[in-house]
């Protein structure tokens, strides 16, 4: 296989695979909600239903342009649009979750339970920690294709 379309198939591969990322996303916030509204809430003083909906809207409306090359640029776009406040609540959380944490630790009993919970608080700061960083890396992902548009497998293609 030449180089060519060895790349072609793995810019393919990622666009999908990013789609498919924000589609599941997008979806995990519809059955969790009201959670796209409580994390609006972060960012917005007002309007925080709205705003929770247009997130969702845009990961799911994004992650399927996405899956099928489909106005790749504009899905691309909407994914770019989702992921530059999210570095805004993950950076609240960083914040503010070891204060949480320590008056929550405090509250509970010395024992198994205290362990568990010091445990299940270190994950979520992890997550937090990392979560910024891999939305940092979905975003030079979706801006990639805000520029590049569809390769191969993408129904772009067979409407030019």
């Amino acid at each position: 296989m030449d180089q060519a379309s060895l790349v072609t198939i793995v810019e393919t591969l990622l666009r999908i695979t990013l789609g498919l990322r924000f589609l599941y996303s997008g979806l995990s916030n519809v059955r969790r909600w009201p959670s796209a509204v409580e994390n609006a809430k972060l960012l917005f003083p007002f309007g925080e239903t709205f705003f929770g909906f247009i997130g969702v809207f845009l990961m799911v409306a994004g992650g399927i342009g996405l899956i099928l090359g489909l106005q790749t640029r504009i899905a691309a776009t909407m994914i770019v649009l989702f992921l530059i406040p999210t570095l805004k609540i993950q950076w609240y959380w960083l914040r503010n979750l070891p204060a949480i944490t320590d008056e929550v630790n405090n509250a509970l009993p010395q024992g198994e339970l205290r362990n568990k919970f010091r445990l299940l608080a270190r994950h979520a700061y992890h997550s937090h920690e990392t979560g910024w960083q891999n939305n940092l890396l979905f975003l030079v992902v979706a801006l990639f294709y805000t520029a590049r548009g569809s390769t191969a497998l993408a129904l772009d293609l067979w409407f030019q």
